[in-house]
């Protein structure tokens, strides 16, 4: 997490903002350029050290928003590494192979009272979800340093340019500000308030099974049906899920976690890379994951709550309280433990994760041992005091899903008595799955192993 008493949003003037898209996902590109000239702006951070991250942010009829990483590291594939550069003569960054994601270049640098940031996202070389909104209005790029200060260039004045679904562009933006949403957060949101669970590592000698990582391989069962459901256009869609669980384990009852893939409820997959890290993490440590697909209903929540987007919530809560049916059912082909089955997702699918939590008292067949969310919230439905307990990571500069909707969930749950954490990351962007991958794991780790009591579980 940043130090919030060290790290700091600086503001810079921005130069172009272009998103591109040419009609296939790998011809979408984004550029961002800012130049500040006289800037009382600094360098704050090491990402050669601790890496970065950027999100994009764009306004109009179609709005999106999506954080990209730039971790560090060496290439597998050059040998070189990903971050170069030094405080005084700036930082550069090289992926143009795509090793991390779809940025293939960044620049931070102060020279002579100019600062400048220039960063290259090509959807050729990873996902890129961020299009033309065709027709836009504004966009904000928000750079953030792990461990370090952020910098906000917003484009919300200047020449703006739209062409259709192709283009759109900003350019000369005429003055500068914050990305970062001004949110009010309730008195009981405070850390004072907030059990501290997820942060108490279970104790006793390693390897300690459902802590450690007691098996080194893990296999993967692909496109199991766990159902079908009838989509909002009358179509029957066919439902699987793939199964992860540890190589060589002889217990019969362990604990399973359903994960779910984020993507506005319009796009996105069960082989989503931080389920599929999250799935083979928790499996190294004796879980049984199930990461599974659900209807999707493009454009689903991308155009804002519009009743298709209600249907899509709706739905994906549907089918993944169907999943969760799906192996109590099949508790004992698949060595589960039917009392001890937890649900997580990012984005759509954290707040997927959250109403199947939030729902656990209403319907039995379906209820879960705990609910954790990566850039997630509660948005339909009420929480009841039997419902499962749960664990939010969000950032305060989510433009996707508010951070105020975490902290109104956080609320909501510990009004009605339930144990429930939110991790903030101040200034962190939608998803920033890779900056704090650490740190999500280990605190889920801890957070499951006390809710699920897994200190009583099979062993």
């Amino acid at each position: 997490m940043l130090d919030a008493a060290r790290a700091a949003d600086q503001t810079v003037r921005g130069a172009t903002l272009i998103v591109k898209d040419r009609g296939t996902p790998d011809k979408r590109k984004i550029t961002v350029k800012a130049r500040e000239t006289a800037s009382d702006n600094t360098l704050v951070g090491d990402p050669i050290a601790d890496g970065a991250s950027v999100t994009i942010a764009v306004e109009g009829a179609t709005p999106g928003t999506e954080t990209y990483p730039m971790p560090t590291g060496t290439s597998a594939i050059t040998g070189n590494t990903f971050w170069t550069g030094n405080a005084a003569d700036g930082f550069k960054y090289s992926d143009k192979k795509g090793e991390n994601g779809p940025v293939k270049n960044a620049q931070l640098k102060l020279k002579g009272g100019v600062f400048q940031i220039k960063v290259s996202v090509n959807g050729a070389l990873g996902a890129v979800s961020v299009v033309p909104p065709n027709p836009g209005s504004a966009g904000c790029a928000f750079v953030e340093i792990v461990d370090g200060d952020s910098y906000s260039i917003q484009f919300t004045s200047g020449k703006v340019t739209n062409k259709g679904a192709t283009l759109f562009k900003v350019a000369k933006p005429t003055g500068e500000g914050s990305c970062v949403p001004t949110t009010t957060t309730s008195t009981s949101s405070t850390t004072t308030t907030i059990p501290s669970l997820p942060h108490i590592t279970p104790p006793g000698p390693a390897p300690l099974r459902y802590r450690d990582a007691v098996f080194g391989t893990v296999t993967t069962t692909s496109n199991i049906v766990y159902g079908s459901a009838v989509n909002n256009s009358g179509q029957t869609v066919t439902l699987r899920l793939d199964l992860y669980q540890p190589v060589g384990d002889t217990v019969t009852e362990r604990p399973a976690i359903v994960w779910i893939h984020g993507g506005s409820f319009a796009t996105g997959s069960k082989t989503s890379p931080e389920l599929v890290d999250q799935a083979t993490v928790f499996s190294g440590k004796g879980y049984v994951n199930a990461s599974i697909s659900y209807r999707l209903e493009p454009p689903g929540c991308s155009g804002g709550p519009t009743p298709l987007c209600i249907i899509a919530i709706q739905e994906a809560f549907q089918d993944a309280q169907s999943a969760v049916r799906f192996l109590r059912t099949n508790a004992a082909t698949y060595d589960i433990d039917a009392g001890r089955i937890a649900v997580g997702g990012t984005s759509a699918g954290a707040i997927t994760a959250m109403h199947v939590g939030f729902g656990t008292s209403e319907d039995p067949t379906a209820a879960v041992a705990a609910a954790v969310s990566l850039s997630g919230a509660r948005l339909l439905g009420a929480v009841d005091p039997g419902d499962a307990p749960s664990l939010l990571f969000h950032g305060t500069a989510d433009f996707v899903v508010p951070y105020q909707w975490a902290v109104d969930t956080l609320n909501a749950a510990v009004a009605v008595g339930l144990d429930s954490f939110l991790t903030t990351w101040t200034g962190a962007g939608h998803v920033p799955y890779v900056a704090h991958r650490t740190e999500i794991l280990d605190q889920t780790q801890n957070f499951l192993y006390w809710e699920m009591d897994l200190a009583n579980a099979a062993q």
